[in-house]
């Protein structure tokens, strides 16, 4: 089997990126609390106080590299399939919503879901694609192309505040709210983001 992202990499990665420098402090859940239900990876602390909740994936694709591991010298491995990169990051988002509906259920405090990416095929418009089931196209125009994904996951989305994604080798934040969240501008006080420089809000 491939090797794994570096859990630790990534989680100070984004301590560092996103909350360190906002002044923010994450706390684990304890053992007691996850063995209790599902929650998600931190607590985010200002000034000793919860003020929101965040959870880390790291989205790869081993499925080739899985193939050369176990294959026979001198065998041809790959081949067609479905693209996987859509469905993946959905059921990442399902996973999520399930955890943050343990800790926060009520939303009385934001949700967010940061992506630290380690697979080159993807990209920050594909977490948008799957999310409102368009692709954006650089002149403005929105092609419908995953909406029975996006459909599918309407209700595990609409729990999550904001998305951050992460490409693990360029390292620069790119911000999605969901426009429907009551949370906006505390986020946005609370990371530093201008609001003016929000990215396509899910669902627009």
């Amino acid at each position: 089997m491939a090797k794994g992202p570096d859990e630790a990499a990534d989680l100070a990665l984004v301590e560092k990126l996103i909350f360190g420098a906002s002044g923010l402090v994450l706390e684990r859940f304890t053992h007691a609390e996850t063995v209790q239900g599902r929650t998600p990876d931190y607590r985010i602390l200002q000034g000793g106080e919860v003020v929101g909740f965040a959870e880390v994936k790291s989205p790869r694709d081993d499925w080739l590299d899985d193939q050369l591991a176990t294959a026979p010298q001198g065998t041809i491995v790959g081949g067609a399939r479905p693209d996987p990169v859509f469905n993946r990051m959905a059921r990442h988002v399902e996973k999520a919503a399930t955890q943050f509906d343990g800790a926060n259920k009520d939303r009385l405090l934001p949700n967010i879901l940061v992506f630290v990416n380690h697979d080159d095929a993807s990209g920050f418009g594909d977490l948008v694609e799957t999310l409102t089931g368009h692709f954006h196209a650089s002149d403005g125009k929105r092609y419908p192309t995953v909406t029975h994904i996006s459909r599918r996951i309407t209700g595990a989305a609409g729990t999550v505040d904001l998305y951050v994604w992460v490409d693990v080798k360029g390292q620069k934040p790119s911000y999605l709210f969901n426009s429907d969240s009551k949370h906006v501008d505390t986020i946005c006080d609370l990371l530093g983001i201008d609001p003016r420089a929000a990215v396509k809000p899910v669902g627009n």
